[in-house]
């Protein structure tokens, strides 16, 4: 059986891709003839932090303006690309048929608005992807708000086992005071921070070892044998993420989870946990990947080492359980401690060990040394590949459990995207796509001049806009007025 074909599953468009062995063949052997370029050098840095910041470096800090920039930068060579995928443009007009986070950012009304509440800043009357997976803006404002999630999670599990075990004193010890240590639940939960992995090489295309791990970690944590390992080692649910990074062995999918204990294990506990879990993933890995060949007709070789193939952590406090959650979800450029919530769901941000990146900054020109047509071709290989994944997953029941609303991608950046404030400058339609598509950088100049409320600043970086009075702002927030209603009407003419 061959590796499958791009197809309507992963091209709706019906566009032709790139072959995924012809991406590998020629575009993976010239990172491995570069490794040294500019973001190899800044990835291969050392690294420093807490024990489990072994996978990655977080990029190294960069200013919130800056963060933003680079953003809506990749955000508007994600879409050139995927225009040009679409067939192009045609009389200045993008194609109908593009993906949804190449529309991210795209006017919906004859105005666009800047709103502020004088701490943030954002664009109203746009359309938001809310893709986790290609999308530079969205993805930031989903793996925050996951952060959050994760975080909340943890909080929660930690004050149900504190309150367990202060009721079980209680009725141990009527009448008498309940001791200090059950009073807060920062020392409760029991945490284990896991990185999944399998062999990979720069014949294998994304596709085939994105869908590797994912089923394998399916076929993992299903069946009587994972039931049994739960009840044995305590295990209450999981958070589970996957990173994507990209260097001179080609793809690297891999998997970061956190798992949630009800107790502690001790040391013949933990050893045994770590190697069931080895053995039952190089299994399930290897089952999956023989559905895939090689043009040769030879199977490819997935199943990781002992060495490699897994490395857990186990963590004890509601703090340390914060931590890597934070770390799991971290953005780029966050500034602070790591902690395990950042590790799950911040694959945005961080750099790969040794000279890889991760996926946004193919997006940046001159990175590995590759050419603006290798570049382009691994984020089509990338976007596709990705097309319909879920990025971070919990474990059945864990959320309503831990009492953390059920919020899809989508449904995340539009509650984030809520930010309360007023509207104070309206920019054109059409004076705010131009910039979208040929100076994206300026529209987070403006969202930047914004929180210091320069309205003066927004319009000479937006021009063609009107500044809005009190009056204006109230009947906008009130719902009685557009901000496109305040434009002069030769100012929303296309």
């Amino acid at each position: 059986m061959s590796v499958p074909t791009q197809g309507t599953k992963w091209n709706p468009m019906g566009v032709p891709s790139p072959s995924q062995h012809q991406t590998a063949e020629r575009l993976h052997a010239a990172v491995a003839a570069k490794p040294q370029g500019v973001a190899a050098e800044a990835a291969s840095g050392a690294r420093s932090g807490p024990p489990w910041e072994k996978t990655n470096k977080i990029t190294p800090s960069l200013s919130r303006t800056d963060l933003r920039r680079l953003a809506y930068g990749r955000r508007a060579e994600s879409r050139k690309i995927l225009v040009r995928h679409a067939g192009g443009e045609t009389l200045g007009f993008e194609p109908i048929k593009l993906p949804r986070c190449a529309r991210c950012g795209q006017p919906v009304d004859t105005g666009v608005g800047v709103m502020t509440n004088g701490e943030k800043a954002r664009f109203t009357g746009t359309m938001l992807c809310g893709s986790i997976w290609a999308c530079p803006t969205c993805s930031a404002i989903i793996r925050h708000e996951r952060a959050h999630e994760v975080a909340l999670a943890i909080g929660n599990h930690a004050e149900k086992l504190r309150k367990a075990a202060a009721d079980q004193w209680q009725a141990e010890h009527e009448g008498q005071r309940l001791p200090p240590e059950l009073m807060v639940s920062d020392s409760f939960g029991n945490y284990i921070f896991g990185t999944l992995t399998l062999r990979h090489d720069r014949t294998m295309p994304l596709a085939m070892t994105l869908d590797a791990i994912l089923k394998g970690w399916t076929k993992m944590i299903n069946g009587s044998p994972w039931q049994r390992a739960s009840e044995r080692w305590k295990i209450r649910g999981f958070v589970r993420a996957i990173e994507i990074t990209y260097g001179v062995n080609g793809w690297h999918p891999h998997i970061h989870f956190v798992m949630f204990l009800d107790g502690d294990l001790d040391d013949g506990q933990r050893e045994a946990m770590q190697q069931w879990l080895l053995d039952r993933w190089k299994t399930m890995v290897k089952r999956v990947a023989k559905a895939y060949k090689k043009k040769d007709g030879n199977p490819y070789n997935v199943a990781p080492n002992d060495e490699h193939g897994i490395d857990l952590q186990f963590k004890s406090g509601k703090d340390a359980g914060t931590a890597a959650a934070e770390y799991i979800t971290k953005i780029q450029g966050d500034k602070g401690g790591v902690t395990l919530a950042q590790e799950i769901a911040r694959g945005d941000i961080k750099d790969g060990r040794m000279g890889s990146v991760n996926p946004f900054q193919l997006l940046d020109s001159g990175c590995l040394g590759l050419s603006d047509f290798q570049r382009e071709d691994l984020w089509l290989e990338y976007w596709q590949a990705t097309l319909r994944r879920r990025c971070i997953t919990w474990s059945r029941g864990l959320k309503e459990d831990m009492e953390v609303e059920e919020l899809e991608d989508e449904e995340l950046a539009e509650k984030a995207d809520e930010l309360p404030g007023l509207v104070g400058y309206v920019v054109p339609n059409r004076v705010y796509k131009d910039i979208r598509k040929s100076a994206p950088e300026t529209l987070a100049d403006a969202l930047d001049a914004a929180e210091r409320e320069d309205w003066q600043e927004v319009a000479r970086l937006l021009p063609g806009g009107v500044i809005l009075t009190d009056e204006q702002q109230d009947a906008i927030a009130d719902g009685e007025a557009k901000p496109g209603d305040y434009l002069p009407t030769m100012s929303v003419m296309v």
